[in-house]
């Protein structure tokens, strides 16, 4: 029983140097750090890969001495203080080498924030640089065609500027929360007042999104316009035809259907000159206006003018041959009255 004792003791003060070892290993590995640069993170990094070498180095004679308690610990006579002691050493051995790992893994992700805050605000300056010269690009085209290649093109370039610097700036928030976790608090200032003035930059996004939606809008106007302007060239066509019918078939045709044929037509004729009126109204606002106005802008107001000077002139023909058509009836109405009214004179002369 003495010998088992003494054997406690003499394992305790074995254990002695490699527990004080391992609590200044926990020690360095556990306290408070304030680094205000990545030269700072170096240092402690350096430091603490020397703590985890040292670790390292006393792997086996640790793993020894457990082993060596775990044998004392077989006796069924042991005193109560040497399981303590081999859980400690045990235990502290584990703790204190995840403690020193994980201030290892904490100081490089800071060394890493450290490196990408100021790579990342670098070149969020020059891709909000980018964004605005590309906002200064953006002009109205009024060729449908081109209008909507560049509004393609413009939508493409927004996406990948917005997606570029909002995902740098959350790389830079990112990138200080990391550092705050170490950093001293006059530190923590200096960096949430530079993270506000990058924050204030980003409102070229809305500009430039602003931009684009507007020439989005254009392209829409245009389209529409470009429709009913095509839409009635069209249907022109055929009221051209219907009129044109209307007159080589007069012979064919009874008076009456002739004036319901060219009423019919008017009627068409005078919706489409609404529309037209409406789409007058809608080239004000839509295309430029003055002396001055570009080629692709013109050439919407020269195929509007064609069309409404064509229809004009289809209505003016249209109520000219209607009025011909309605005198057609009245001479036929009267001339059928007087059959009416001469018959019965014709059939006594007959008798008589």
């Amino acid at each position: 029983m003495v010998d088992l004792y003494w054997k406690c003791y003499a394992y305790g003060d074995e254990l002695k140097p490699h527990v004080e070892f391992l609590d200044g290993i926990m020690l360095s590995s556990t306290r408070d750090v304030a680094p205000s640069c990545v030269e700072n993170v170096d240092e402690l990094i350096e430091r603490q890969e020397k703590s985890l070498s040292q670790l390292d180095s006393k792997r086996n004679v640790v793993s020894d001495l457990i082993g060596k308690g775990k044998v004392i610990l077989q006796n069924p006579d042991k005193p109560k203080f040497l399981e303590a002691n081999v859980k400690r050493i045990e235990e502290g051995w584990d703790d204190t080498k995840k403690k020193a790992q994980d201030r290892l893994k904490l100081l490089n992700e800071t060394k890493d924030a450290f490196i990408g805050y100021a790579e990342n605000n670098e070149t969020i300056a020059t891709e909000v640089d980018v964004a605005d010269e590309e906002i200064k690009k953006i002009k109205k085209h009024f060729n449908l065609e081109a209008a909507v290649a560049d509004l393609k093109k413009r939508q493409d370039l927004y996406k990948k500027s917005n997606d570029t610097v909002t995902g740098l700036f959350d790389s830079i928030n990112a990138n200080y929360t990391c550092m705050a976790i170490t950093i001293p608090e006059d530190k923590k200032k200096i960096l949430s007042k530079e993270i506000k003035a990058v924050e204030a930059k980003l409102e070229v996004l809305g500009r430039f999104k602003e931009k684009v939606t507007k020439i989005e809008e254009l392209v829409v106007s245009l389209t529409s316009f470009d429709k009913n302007l095509k839409t009635i060239d069209s249907w022109m066509k055929s009221a051209t035809a219907e009129l044109k019918d209307i007159k080589e078939a007069s012979g064919g045709m009874l008076p009456e259907d002739r004036v319901a044929r060219t009423m019919d037509l008017q009627e068409d004729i005078a919706a489409k000159i609404e529309i037209l009126k409406s789409d007058a109204a809608t080239e004000l606002d839509l295309l430029p206006q003055g002396d001055k106005v570009p080629a692709d802008a013109q050439a919407f107001k020269d195929e509007l003018a064609r069309i409404t000077k064509y229809v004009t002139d289809l209505a003016e023909n249209t109520r000219i041959e209607c009025d011909k058509y309605s005198n057609d009836v009245k001479f036929w109405a009267e001339y059928r009255t007087g059959i009416k009214e001469f018959t019965p004179w014709l059939v006594g002369a007959e008798k008589a």
